[in-house]
C-alpha cells in the first residue's frame, strides 16, 4: 500500500510545481487508487476495515448515478417534472435569504448523515441538497400557517387570557409543529427504502428460480442479471438495472453486487447476493446455489406469514375488547349516569356526561380503532 500512497504523493507533486502540461483528473486517479487497494486486498497483501453503512456506500456514491445527482442545486428544482417540487423550488429561491439560515439549522440534525444514503437506496431522483431546499420550504409554509391559525383560535377561544401568554402559546405550538414536519420529512426517504426492500423480497424467490433456470441453461452471470432487469419484477428488475449500468461503466460483476447489496433495504437480497458473490469467489455451481437460496428465502417468507396469522389471534381479542367491550361499558355508564335515579348513587359521581360521551365516541374511539388498523397494516409481511 506504500507504493499506492507514493503515486498519489507524486502525481500532486507534479501539479503543485507545474510539471505537467497536461492536467490530471484527480478523480480518475482516485480511482485507480481504490482498484489497486481492492487488488491488494484481495491478494491478500493489506485488508483495510470499512466503518459503517455510509463509508462503505462511499464508492456507489462517488462513482455512480448518485455522483451525478448530488451536483444538482436548488435551482434545478424548478424544471423538475412534478409542478408541486416547481413550486416549492420557485417558493424557496424567491425567498433564499430567509430560506438559508433555516436550512443551515435543519442541516445540522443527525439525520442529515444518513439523507444521502436513503434517497439513493429509494432510487428517488433528488439529491440531498434539493431535498433539504423542499424541506425547508414546507417547514416555512407550516410554520406561517400555524401561526395564522393557532392565533385565530387562541385569540377566539381564549380572549381572558394576555397578550403574551397568547403569543408564547401560538409561537411554541408553531415552533412544535415545525419540528414535526421535519422529523416527518427526514422519515420519508428511509421509509421508501425500506418500501422499496419490501417489495423486493416480495418478487425475490421467483428472480433466484428464473435466475438458477437460466445459469442451468449455460446463460452466464451477466446475461442472466440482464434477464432479471428486463423482466417484470417490479423494483427488483429496476435494482438489477441498476447493476448493469454499474457494470457497463466499467465496474466489477462482484463489487457492483456488493453496491446492490449494500444499498439495498431487503435482508432476503442482502444475504443472498452475498452467497452469490462467495460463489463467485471460490467457483460455486451458481444454478445450484440459486435455487437453494430461493428455497431458504421462501421458507423465511412462509414463517413470517405464520408469525403474523399467530399475532393476528391475539390482537383480534384485543381489537374485540377495546371496539366492542369498552364502548359497549362505557354507553351503560353513561346512560346510567344520565338517567334520574337516587342522588348518592355512586354513578353520580362519574364523570361521563353527555359532551364527555361525544369526546369518547367521536374522537377518542376513531383515533384508537385507526391507530390500531395502522397497526395491522405495519405489521403485516409485504409477500
Amino acid at each position: 500500500m506504500a507504493n499506492v500512497d507514493k503515486l498519489r504523493k507524486v502525481i500532486e507533486e507534479k501539479q503543485k510545481k507545474g510539471q505537467q502540461k497536461a492536467s490530471v483528473d484527480m478523480e480518475e486517479v482516485e480511482k485507480i487508487v481504490e482498484r489497486m487497494k481492492k487488488r491488494y486486498s484481495e491478494e491478500g497483501m493489506e485488508m483495510e476495515e470499512v466503518g459503517g453503512r455510509l463509508k462503505e456506500l462511499r464508492g456507489i456514491i462517488a462513482e455512480g448515478k448518485q455522483k451525478e445527482l448530488e451536483v444538482q442545486t436548488a435551482e434545478d428544482l424548478k424544471v423538475f417534472t412534478s409542478p408541486l417540487i416547481r413550486n416549492l423550488g420557485k417558493f424557496y429561491l424567491s425567498l433564499r435569504a430567509i430560506m438559508k439560515p433555516i436550512e443551515k439549522l435543519i442541516s445540522k440534525l443527525p439525520q442529515v448523515k444518513q439523507l444521502s444514503f436513503y434517497l439513493y437506496s429509494a432510487n428517488m431522483k433528488i439529491s440531498a441538497n434539493q431535498f433539504l431546499a423542499i424541506l425547508t420550504s414546507i417547514a416555512l409554509i407550516v410554520f406561517v400557517v400555524s401561526i395564522v391559525l393557532l392565533s385565530a383560535l387562541v385569540f377566539a377561544f381564549f380572549p381572558e387570557a394576555s397578550m403574551l401568554t397568547k403569543s408564547m402559546l401560538v409561537l411554541l405550538v408553531s415552533l412544535l409543529l415545525t419540528f414535526m414536519t421535519i422529523i416527518i420529512g427526514f422519515l420519508i426517504p428511509r421509509r421508501k427504502a425500506m418500501s422499496r426492500g419490501d417489495e423486493v423480497s416480495k418478487e425475490l424467490p421467483f428472480a433466484l428460480r428464473h435466475m438458477a433456470t437460466e445459469l442451468k441453461s449455460g446463460l452466464g452471470l451477466y446475461r442472466t442479471i440482464q434477464t432479471i432487469a428486463m423482466a417484470d419484477y417490479g423494483a427488483l428488475s429496476e435494482e438489477f438495472s441498476r447493476t448493469i449500468n454499474e457494470i457497463e461503466e466499467g465496474t466489477d460483476t462482484k463489487l457492483a453486487l456488493r453496491h446492490l447489496a449494500l444499498r439495498t433495504q431487503s435482508k432476503a437480497l442482502r444475504n443472498s447476493l452475498i452467497h452469490v458473490i462467495r460463489a463467485l469467489r471460490t467457483g460455486g455451481n451458481l444454478s445450484v446455489i440459486m435455487n437453494d437460496i430461493a428455497d431458504d428465502v421462501s421458507f423465511s417468507l412462509r414463517m413470517k406469514i405464520k408469525d403474523f396469522a399467530q399475532k393476528m389471534n391475539f390482537f383480534a381479542t384485543i381489537f374485540i375488547y377495546m371496539a366492542i367491550v369498552i364502548p359497549v361499558f362505557v354507553s351503560i355508564l353513561g346512560g346510567i349516569k344520565i338517567t334520574p335515579i337516587q342522588s348518592g348513587s355512586v354513578f353520580q359521581s362519574l364523570p361521563l356526561g353527555i359532551p364527555v360521551l361525544m369526546a369518547f365516541f367521536l374522537v377518542f374511539m376513531p383515533m384508537l380503532l385507526t391507530y390500531l388498523v395502522f397497526f395491522i397494516s405495519l405489521s403485516q409481511p409485504k409477500v
